[in-house]
């Protein structure tokens, strides 16, 4: 009832206050009109200072400045032209409670920065199977977690994996270089943990001949049983086995672990424990062994700090050495270094090599994490013609959620924030008709397959 009625309505009926043509009704309207303004904007203006009913998105963006948020926090409801007035207050007033309760929650946690990406990428962190974790580990250490996001305000409410990777890797690595016999050099491994090691030799000539790279320190070393041919390359690593030029030599692989002789002290040393099959030596063929095991070998280990390195290649040795494996004339004289210790004519100066060797390592960066959004983020659709709305998206979800991550994260902690490959994802991949050109499982969601140890990767 407007105030003007309810004033009338107190005089008695001889005042004919309910004539809507007296004069006396005319001037209580008029002396009432100010006072209808007046108490109309101190209601809104009480609803404009409550975030449940305000009414203007200003409004909203103003009470959350309280939370240090401004319009740049709500910049992709504020320009999608797809949502309706109260449906964009709405999704303001659950952002910024959610900011809220997660400060209240406590900062600088690994849930802090999952959840901080799922509010500003419009979604809902949910278990990925019922019974679930909402932070699920998907590698023994605890480093790296998988978090599903699902998008709950679009319709069929998609789901996205959103990936965080604590300490990711860092490749550190010794050039390969040519070595000779009992070459050494040293490396620093700056991650608190041990890194298995990635190793190269390559042939040269007729003197790489069963090649071993060893760490005195550690007494862990590995040999390759054969020959590694001129100009081919060796490469042995702890994911992918060993590789003779892409081509399988697991088999020949030789891990072991304990003394090693000259560089360990009598009866503090275990003695060699090798793994491998007893198989003749490698030859040049890959085929010789027949079908392949395909088992990937144990490698030595980079301990944490500096550790020595050395190379070696199998020494002629009469009456114990098999003639075709092994290297004659290794050089039993030092080489010899200019202004060295050495004298002049008790040293050689050109000796060929025995090979080219390096080696390369994997290290965490302390004090940092890798954020990976997922390569297709739901977007809403127009309600007038159901084609993505081009406003929606004002600006690319790794600038908005990378700009918006360092108020949630530890301070001193350095954030990574990047985009997942796009893969083949079972159950969620869509297979298309070969001619298509867009769309579902051609842009996004595609049959693509990825190595996933390459996102542990900082950038």
């Amino acid at each position: 009832m407007a105030k003007a009625d309810r004033v009338l309505g107190y005089f008695p009926s001889f005042y004919r206050a309910s004539d809507k043509t007296s004069l006396f009704r005319e001037v209580v309207a008029g002396l009432s009109e100010p006072l209808e303004t007046t108490d109309t904007l101190l209601f809104r203006i009480q609803r404009a200072h409550r975030i449940n009913v305000a009414e203007q998105a200003a409004d909203i963006v103003r009470l959350a400045g309280i939370l240090n948020l401004d319009s740049v926090h709500f910049e992709d409801l504020l320009s999608d032209t797809s949502l309706t007035d109260d449906e964009r207050l709405d999704l303001m007033r659950k952002r910024t409670e959610r900011i809220a309760r997660l400060h209240l929650a406590g900062l600088g946690t690994a849930w802090a920065v999952a959840e901080a990406a799922a509010i500003f990428l419009g979604a809902n962190i949910v278990p990925e199977r019922s019974g679930d974790p909402l932070l699920k580990q998907v590698d023994p250490d605890g480093y790296s977690h998988k978090i599903t996001l699902e998008f709950s305000n679009l319709p069929n409410k998609p789901r996205e994996p959103l990936y965080l990777h604590e300490l990711p890797l860092r490749r550190n690595k010794v050039d390969p270089v040519e070595r000779w016999p009992l070459d050494s050099w040293q490396i620093t491994n700056a991650s608190p943990d041990s890194s298995p090691v990635r190793l190269v030799i390559q042939g040269v000539g007729d003197r790489t001949v069963r090649p071993s790279v060893f760490c005195p320190s550690t007494q862990q070393g590995v040999v390759f049983n054969g020959i590694v041919p001129d100009g081919k390359t060796l490469v042995i690593d702890a994911y992918q086995g060993a590789l003779l030029d892409k081509d399988p030599v697991d088999d020949w692989l030789i891990y072991f672990q304990g003394a090693i002789a000259d560089f360990s002290r009598e009866g503090q040393s275990s003695f060699v424990l090798e793994e491998a099959e007893i198989i003749g030596p490698f030859n040049g063929d890959p085929a010789a062994r027949g079908e392949s095991s395909s088992a990937h070998r144990h490698v030595p280990t980079a301990v944490p700090g500096r550790s020595e390195w050395r190379f070696k290649v199998a020494d002629a040795v009469y009456d114990a050495a098999d003639f075709d494996f092994c290297a004659l004339g290794v050089p039993s004289d030092p080489i010899g270094i200019w202004d060295g210790d050495f004298q002049f004519d008790h040293s050689v100066f050109a000796f060929p090599p025995s090979g080219v060797a390096g080696m390369a390592w994997d290290e965490r960066v302390t004090c940092s994490f890798k954020l990976l959004l997922p390569s297709h983020v739901p977007a809403p659709k127009s309600k007038a013609d159901g084609a993505v709305s081009s406003s929606a998206t004002p600006s690319s979800p790794v600038t908005r959620v990378a700009a918006m991550i360092p108020r949630f994260k530890a301070a001193g902690i350095q954030a990574f924030v990047d985009t997942a490959k796009d893969a083949w994802i079972l159950g969620s991949s869509l297979l298309r008709d070969s001619n298509a050109q867009n769309g579902e499982g051609v842009e996004f969601h595609s049959t693509r397959l990825i190595n996933s140890r390459t996102e542990l990767f900082a950038p």
